[in-house]
C-alpha cells in the first residue's frame, strides 16, 4: 500500500517537522555503517529499512495481536509475520566486537532479510525530500517495525544492539504459568511434536521436582527435553530481561502484559503510541469485538486456534505458580527499578 500523505501532515502538525522518532533518513546501501534504527537503505534492486521498533517477545503472549494493532497506525510500517534473523544467527568473535566492518555487514544483511519477500518503495515508506537535513538526504516518516518473540530467549542481545543500537524494544509478557500451559497445548494439539505427546500433567510433573515437602519446585537437571526446558525457563522473565538491559538502555524498552492488552486495549495502545512518539490514532473507529467479547483489529489470530485446550489439574497448575513465584517477585523489583512497565499503575499478572 502506498504511504498516506495525510499521515505525514498529521505527524508534522502533531509532533513537529523534526521529531526524531518520526523522521529517519533514506541512505545508499553503502552507507549502512552510519545508518540508525529506522533509516532506510536504498540499492539498485530495492529499498530496505532497518526497524525503529522491535518486539522481542515472548511467545504465546499476544505479539501477533500487537503487530496487527500497530500495523493499523498510518505511520507504522509493520513487517508482518516473524523475521527470525537474530535467533538463527551464530556470531563469530569478530561480529560480537561490532567493528565498523562487522556493523555495516550486519545491518545490510538484517535489512535485506527483513524485506526480501516484501519489496518497499519510496512511496510506501513515506520518503519526502527535505532541506532541513544538512546532507540533503530524503526523510522517511514511517516507523519500520518487526517482531520475533524467539529473540527474547534465543538471540544474543549484543547482535541486535550492534545492528540497531537505538531501536526501541517492546516486550509482551503473560502470566508465566498461563503462558507455559498455552505453549504446551499448542505443541500437543497443533504442532504434534514428539516432546509434547504426554499429557500436560505428566510433562510438568516429570520436569519439576521438590527437594522437600513444601519447598519451591525446581527444574530437573536430567532427562528433560531441551524443548520442555525452554518452555519452562522462558517464563523466568527477569533473567532474560537482565541480558537485554546489559546492551540496551532501560529508556528504550517497555513491557506490556497480554492480560492488560485484552482488558484495556485502547489504554495500552495509547501508552505504546506515547512511548514510540506516535501521534494518536483512533483505534476505536476500526476495532470490533470478536466472539469472545475481546476488542480486535481485523481477524484475531487467537480465534483460529481450534486445538484441544484441556487445562492441567489443580495440583499441576499450583506447582507451576509456585515454580514461577520467586521469578515474579524479582521481575516486579526489576520493573520498578528501571521503570519498564507501559502501565506502571497496574499490578503484574501472575
Amino acid at each position: 500500500a502506498s504511504f498516506p500523505r495525510a499521515a505525514i501532515q498529521l505527524a508534522l502538525s502533531s509532533r513537529g517537522a523534526m521529531n526524531s522518532k518520526l523522521t529517519h533518513r533514506l541512505l545508499p546501501l553503502s552507507e549502512a555503517g552510519v545508518a540508525e534504527a529506522g533509516d532506510c537503505l536504498e540499492a539498485p534492486r530495492g529499498l530496505f529499512c532497518l526497524p525503529a521498533v522491535v518486539n522481542i517477545g515472548v511467545q504465546k503472549a499476544g505479539t501477533g495481536e500487537l503487530q496487527t494493532w500497530l500495523g493499523a497506525h498510518p505511520l507504522m510500517l509493520a513487517h508482518g509475520g516473524e523475521v527470525h534473523f537474530f535467533d538463527g544467527l551464530r556470531p563469530s568473535a569478530a561480529m560480537l566486537r561490532c567493528g565498523q566492518r562487522q556493523r555495516t555487514n550486519l545491518r545490510q544483511r538484517y535489512a535485506r532479510h527483513l524485506w526480501h519477500r516484501r519489496p518497499l518503495s519510496r512511496d510506501n515508506v513515506g520518503a519526502a525530500a527535505s532541506s532541513a537535513m544538512a546532507a540533503g538526504a530524503p526523510l522517511v516518516r514511517r516507523l519500520a517495525y518487526e517482531k520475533t518473540p524467539a529473540y527474547f530467549d534465543l538471540s544474543n542481545p549484543a547482535l541486535l544492539a550492534c545492528a540497531v543500537p537505538r531501536a526501541e524494544l517492546l516486550v509482551m509478557l503473560r502470566a508465566p504459568a498461563a503462558r507455559a500451559i498455552s505453549a504446551y497445548q499448542m505443541c500437543a494439539g497443533h504442532i504434534h511434536g514428539k516432546w509434547c505427546q504426554a499429557s500436560i500433567d505428566e510433562a510438568i510433573g516429570s520436569a519439576l521436582t521438590r527437594s522437600a515437602s513444601g519447598s519451591v519446585p525446581r527444574l530437573r537437571r536430567r532427562h528433560l527435553s531441551p524443548q520442555l526446558k525452554r518452555l519452562l525457563t522462558m517464563g523466568m522473565y527477569s533473567a532474560h530481561l537482565h541480558r537485554w538491559l546489559e546492551h540496551f538502555d532501560a529508556a528504550q524498552m517497555r513491557i506490556l502484559w497480554l492480560e492488560h492488552f485484552k482488558s484495556e486495549p485502547f489504554e495500552c495502545m495509547d501508552a505504546v503510541q506515547r512511548f514510540l512518539g506516535l501521534p494518536p490514532h483512533d483505534y476505536r473507529a476500526s476495532a470490533t469485538r470478536n466472539e469472545k467479547g475481546l476488542w480486535v483489529i481485523g481477524k484475531s489470530k487467537s480465534s483460529s486456534e481450534r486445538w484441544d485446550k484441556t487445562p492441567p489439574s489443580p495440583e499441576v497448575n499450583a506447582t507451576l505458580h509456585q515454580f514461577y513465584a520467586p521469578w515474579q517477585r524479582t521481575l516486579a523489583e526489576l520493573l520498578r527499578a528501571h521503570n519498564l512497565s507501559l502501565l506502571p499503575a497496574r499490578p503484574i499478572p501472575g
